[in-house]
């Protein structure tokens, strides 16, 4: 089974990034679609951590994994 997770990598305020993944994507995400959630993200100031706040986007790509189960 293939699985197919969005990340989506911020800048801080401490120079560092963050990144955040997301999975059961809708097929048909444009590129557009996924700067304007980035967007989003940063000017609403969704997401804080250690690093601290979200000052802007760094990029973003699909991570394609295949996973096979085993029987055991």
């Amino acid at each position: 089974m293939e699985k197919k997770t969005l990340q989506m990598t911020f800048t801080t305020e401490q120079g560092s990034t963050l990144t955040i993944s997301v999975g059961d994507l809708r097929e048909d995400l444009t590129s557009e679609e996924i700067g304007i959630v980035m967007d989003d993200i940063v000017t609403k100031r969704l997401f804080t951590s250690k690093k601290g706040e979200v000052t802007g986007k760094d990029k973003a790509r699909y991570i394609t994994q295949i996973v096979e189960d085993i029987a055991i």
